[in-house]
């Protein structure tokens, strides 16, 4: 019997032996259409602050690996959840913070709540904005994860910032949660005369960074951050 198991461990050891060494999981790294960080210009090419930067370590580390461009609540989906996945651009809060493991920054921004040039909605804090009917918003943007954090439950989702904007200006939304640095971008994108906007509450501000799924090896992790911080040099 001693034998037989013998001669079977021998079998399995000479086949992983032929086998070879499983081959790692390649990484993925995903966006979003975020201008002016990341985004899709009128070329079809991928662009933005951020994404130069990523593409720039990528080219340093020697990676063949390409950019894919999903909606957010997908794209932060699989950053949560898979192993190989990196996500950006990616505010980096308190609320996230052990979720996932972090390379940046890349670049800050700051939230606002924006109402639509003379409406009838007038908010001047955080408390009167949880009182009107609805607010457009990404589910899971980090300016949203602030919100629902404060006790919002008042959103209208979309899929994108652009999409939320044209709520409003169809007056199926009260106020959009947008991003200050990318108002005149997203509204080209959708259609709306910026000019048409008004700021007017203050939400918050917040660093963005590569966010890697908190399973990534620590090497890798480390790898990227020191070819990000040399390329800054």
């Amino acid at each position: 019997m001693r034998k037989l198991v013998a001669i079977l461990l021998a079998g399995v050891f000479l086949l992983m032996a032929c086998a070879g060494p499983v081959p790692a999981a390649k990484l993925r790294i995903l966006t979003e259409e975020y201008p002016p960080y990341n985004y899709t210009d009128e070329k079809g090419v991928l662009a933005g602050s951020s994404t130069e930067l990523v593409k720039a370590v990528i080219a340093k580390l020697g990676l063949d690996t390409k950019i894919e461009v999903l909606p957010w609540a997908q794209a932060y989906g699989l950053a949560l959840n898979s192993p190989n996945v990196a996500l950006y651009s990616t505010a980096r809060t308190p609320e996230r913070e052990l979720d996932f493991m972090w390379v940046g920054p890349l670049g800050s921004y700051e939230n606002w709540l924006y109402a639509k040039k003379g409406s009838s909605v007038r908010v001047n804090s955080l408390d009167e904005a949880k009182t009107v009917k609805s607010i457009a918003a990404v589910k899971d943007e980090a300016g949203q994860q602030k919100l629902a954090e404060l006790g919002f439950i008042n959103f209208a989702f979309t899929n994108s910032t652009a999409d939320g904007l044209k709520k409003l200006m169809a007056g199926e939304a009260d106020l959009w949660l947008g991003t200050r640095a990318d108002v005149d971008m997203v509204a080209k994108k959708a259609g709306v005369d910026a000019t048409q906007l008004e700021p007017a509450v203050f939400v918050h501000k917040v660093d963005l960074y590569i966010a890697f799924n908190k399973n990534m090896p620590f090497a890798t992790v480390d790898q990227w951050q020191k070819a990000l911080d040399s390329l800054k040099k």
